[in-house]
């Protein structure tokens, strides 16, 4: 409980911070306070129960994520040009809500253990990677992809491995990761289109976006 008051005390202090200084880093640490005191007075309370404390945990910062990442939607969407000090909170937010969405999917794979984990794993990972993009480009945030890029390195160094190329799964790794990446990042307005077009009318007009015509069509 002490952590716990030491964590509502830290976001106290960055609630004040931002009502004076309004730094838009300073709402996502006082996010980050409060749901690290969250999990820890959950986690204080399960403690006489017989349960997984490392897999609740990790659920329960994947919970927080998503709840951090509806905050930073929240911001993003009182902002969709993306040209006050509100788009800067968001982006902060989307940085604190990226990892803590990514780690515990990808835990639950099996990803952190290790690179034998198996051709099934490796392709769900990727699948999940992909998922995360098409996320990443409907909100125009790049977060979730830096977050999760490390665990697709390791679904594809070991696919490489397993198909035997051996000798070059470093140098095949990094040339797919490094040609996907870049090939999303000068083509992201277009793409961004295809993907956020199928979406209804007010949808598109509703998200954020550093440029709007890309949501007109």
């Amino acid at each position: 409980y002490f952590i716990a008051g030491g964590g509502v005390i830290a976001a106290l202090f960055a609630w004040l911070h931002w009502a004076r200084f309004k730094v838009p880093i300073t709402v996502a640490a006082g996010a980050a306070a409060l749901t690290a005191t969250l999990i820890g007075l959950i986690m204080s309370a399960l403690e006489p129960m017989n349960v997984d404390f490392e897999t609740v945990g990790l659920w329960l910062v994947f919970a927080a994520g998503l709840l951090v990442f509806a905050f930073a939607m929240w911001w993003d969407l009182k902002d969709p040009e993306r040209i006050t000090r509100r788009s800067d909170v968001a982006f902060w937010l989307h940085l604190l809500a990226a990892p803590m969405i990514a780690h515990p999917v990808f835990h639950a794979l099996g990803v952190v253990d290790g690179y034998d984990i198996g051709i099934g794993k490796a392709v769900a990972v990727l699948a999940i990677y992909i998922a995360f993009g098409i996320v990443a480009l409907i909100v125009d945030r790049r977060a979730l992809l830096v977050s999760a890029l490390v665990y697709v390195l390791f679904a594809l160094t070991y696919l490489f491995e397993e198909f035997g190329a051996v000798e070059l799964t470093v140098a095949l790794t990094a040339l797919v990761i490094g040609s996907a990446l870049l090939t999303l990042s000068a083509f992201w307005a277009p793409i961004r289109r295809a993907v956020v077009s199928p979406l209804p009318e007010g949808w598109r007009y509703a998200l954020p976006s550093s440029e709007r015509e890309l949501v007109a069509a």
